[in-house]
């Protein structure tokens, strides 16, 4: 089998390789002597984030950029493929494709992305940027045109946390008169089929767009993996010479069945195997917001963004089990429902000045507030999904955030250097009115009143700084440096844990990083360009979990094997280096002159990453693989022809901050390979292959009751037909 995988990769391979070859014999005598167009990293090509943007200062600070439209459509949300071309992002695959969990060098658990801000057009897409960050929304990969992520700290033009921030920038609006619209169809294993659709209206002036996105199947696992999800946009445009404004309404529902972690000898034997065959949660998303984009004249811009988003999370968990073992059927269901109102304005304005404009000052403030109840109900029985049986927990908890920020570019000839700052004032309330379940702030047995109900109420001011600075030392090579201090508020959930078999401590600390991060961007050769960084990254008090068995201590009880123990675990100290190249081996600037290109792009990130002090001192950080190296090998056809073929190798991890064995989780090879081809009339034609040498390998693990390993998906294949017109 794998000898067969192995040809059909080369296959892939040549597919991708073949028409930019070709095209390069055929018109290598008639460009020998033409003049080439070199793109100069120091200049901001197209997949580097740009010195300024609107009211945005990117200057002295280290970011990546994703470009979507030089790959074939990535199905599934396949964020492995998708995200390829930044270094040092880790994903930890959710097989059933219910949320994003994204982390970067070692800062904290990934589940749900907690360390990263997700944004949506520099919008917020999580239940709440403060208190619940996590990762619900993913937009479909089609509609995105790019994907920015600001490194570490150096992301305070977006937000406080320590782990960046990353913004899935959508395609559109269409600034010139007429219509366009897009479909596409695709087909694959495990019954999953996906269906998209786009519209697109303008006079040039005003226009208009729309999307609607279903996917659905029944996935690997045999029991309870099943998905189905329905996306909507609406926004409408107003198109002036010197102001744009935007109104759209997004829209989001997810129904996933999830099939519940394995222990490691279970996974070895049957990786289509499950433990909960009843546990389910449901996501819903309805998102307006309205931007602003305003040039008031040559030197001054102004940007505004109000948003609000009512999230809703729902899920539904048998009572008991353990670690990756089967849940009794006779066991009940626990229905957790989890609501988040927010809403934010975020308003900035940018001004250059000095002789030519070489200076920029940037300043904005944000308001953000939250309300988000939650209710835990006992079921009758395992197909009770209503919780008849009676309220277990309720809590009330609401926050509300005020930020000021401002950074200023000084252009000194070939330097820039940026300060900048972020103040924030955050007030947090988690209130218990009902605890009758096991794990909370104040302990106690499953089942029974867990004593005095907690109240958290939490007010803090936070300072936070950094300093950039770049030098182009010459057209070719740029040099750029960065120190940023970030912050990690507390959370709802700090405290607070509805989940068997995992206990929380009574009282958590915010956390606070520093980066340090030293880089050179350069442009070797006409086809080579080069990028390196150093990076120090501290954080005091990380948020973490110790897995079981942990004796009871006040104010905790007995924690066994497979379960786990939420707690400030201690400081970390993570380095490393990153390493990127992009090599045109083909056109348009490559070894070969030729009308398509074949390029390739290889990024790799070594980690060294411990705890210095405190519960889990000597220990290394939860997944902070000490490589993480992708390749992509891309065929980019100027008639819209898109073949790619990704590795991706990520390094021994372990799954609990105390480097339980039970925890460990194997590094691990996967290829992926995708082809689209037009074929005339506005049609084209894609299929691909995922995990291509069918890799056994898992890239995620949870404590607790249904916890365990999640395996990561065996090799799947799919195909599509799409239009464009």
């Amino acid at each position: 089998m794998r000898r067969s995988a192995r040809l059909l990769a080369a296959l892939l391979l040549g597919t991708a390789a073949s028409p930019a070859l070709a095209a390069a014999a055929a018109e290598a005598d008639a460009d020998a002597g033409a003049a080439a167009t070199i793109i100069v990293t120091a200049r901001r090509d197209q997949d580097r984030l740009p010195d300024l943007a609107g009211t945005l200062i990117f200057a002295g600070k280290l970011g990546d950029v994703a470009l979507l439209g030089d790959l074939p459509p990535v199905a599934s949300r396949n964020l492995r493929v998708a995200l390829a071309d930044i270094p040092g992002i880790l994903v930890s695959e959710v097989s059933n494709g219910s949320w994003a969990s994204l982390s970067y060098r070692g800062l904290g658990e990934p589940h749900e992305s907690w360390n990263i801000l997700t944004l949506q057009d520099a919008v917020p897409a999580v239940p709440d940027m403060y208190s619940y960050p996590a990762a619900y929304f993913i937009p479909p990969l089609e509609a995105v045109e790019r994907v920015e992520f600001i490194r570490g700290a150096a992301g305070l033009l977006y937000g406080p946390q320590p782990g960046g921030a990353i913004n899935y920038v959508m395609k559109g609006p269409r600034r010139e008169s007429g219509v366009d619209g897009s479909a596409r169809l695709t087909l694959g294993s495990w019954e999953s089929r996906q269906g998209a659709a786009t519209l697109a209206v303008s006079n040039g002036r005003l226009a208009a767009d729309a999307l609607v996105h279903y996917a659905a199947g029944d996935g690997p696992r045999r029991v309870n993996s099943d998905a189905e999800q329905l996306t909507g946009r609406l926004r409408g445009h107003v198109l002036g010479d010197d102001v744009t404004l935007t109104l759209a309404l997004d829209y989001y529902q997810g129904d996933f069945g999830e099939p519940g972690g394995l222990s490691r000898t279970r996974m070895a034997a049957d990786r289509w195997d499950s433990s909960t065959a009843f546990d389910r949660i449901r996501l819903q998303r309805i998102a307006p917001s309205l931007g602003l984009d305003w040039q008031l004249d040559d030197a001054t811009q102004i940007t505004a963004r109000a948003f609000y988003s009512r999230f809703e999370r729902e899920s539904w968990r048998q009572a008991g089990g353990s670690f990756g073992q089967i849940t009794p059927a006779a066991n009940v269901l626990i229905r957790q429902l989890q609501t988040f109102d927010t809403a934010g304005i975020d308003v900035r304005l940018r001004r250059d000045f000095g002789g030519s404009g070489q200076h920029s000052l940037t300043i904005g403030a944000l308001g953000h507030t939250s309300n988000a109840p939650v209710a835990v109900d006992k079921g009758s029985s395992n197909q009770d999904f209503t919780g008849t049986a009676g309220a277990l927990a309720r809590a009330t908890r609401s926050g509300d955030a005020a930020a000021l920020f401002g950074e200023v570019k000084l252009g000194l000839g070939d330097v820039q250097i940026v300060p900048g700052f972020r103040l924030e004032r955050l007030r947090q309330r988690v209130a218990e009115t009902l605890d009758l379940g096991i794990g909370s702030a104040t302990g106690g047995g499953p089942g029974a009143a867990n004593g005095t109900p907690g109240n958290r109420r939490n007010i803090s001011t936070i300072a936070l700084w950094g300093i950039g600075a770049t030098w182009d030392a010459s057209p070719d090579l740029r040099l750029v440096a960065n120190a940023s201090r970030g912050f990690k508020p507390l959370l709802y959930n700090d405290g607070v844990t509805f989940q068997a078999g995992v206990d929380a401590a009574g009282t958590f600390e915010a956390s606070y990083s520093f980066t340090v991060e030293a880089g050179v961007q350069a442009q070797v050769a006409r086809p080579l360009r080069i990028d390196a960084s150093l990076f120090r990254v501290t954080l005091e008090d990380q948020v973490g979990f110790l897995a079981g068995p942990l004796p009871a201590a006040a104010p905790f009880g007995a924690v066994g094997a497979g379960g786990a123990r939420r707690q400030n675990v201690g400081a970390m100290r993570n380095q490393g280096v990153d390493l990127a190249l992009r090599l045109d081996l083909v056109g348009p600037d490559g070894l070969a002159a030729a009308r398509d290109t074949l390029r390739l792009s290889a990024n790799l990130q070594l980690l060294d990453a411990a705890f210095t002090r405190g519960a889990a001192a000597g220990f290394t950080p939860q997944y902070a693989p000490g490589h993480l190296l992708r390749v992509t090998l891309a065929h980019i056809g100027k008639q819209g022809a898109r073949a790619a073929l990704t590795f991706t190798s990520v390094g021994d991890q372990q799954g609990a901050d105390n480097n339980a064995a039970d925890f460990a989780l194997p590094g691990y090879q996967v290829v992926d390979a995708s082809v689209e081809w037009p074929v005339g009339a506005g049609f084209a034609v894609g299929a691909g292959i995922n995990n291509l040498l069918d890799e056994r390998y898992a890239a995620r693990v949870r404590p607790g009751a249904g916890g365990g390993f999640d395996p990561g998906l065996p090799r799947n294949v799919f195909v599509s037909i799409g239009w464009k017109g």
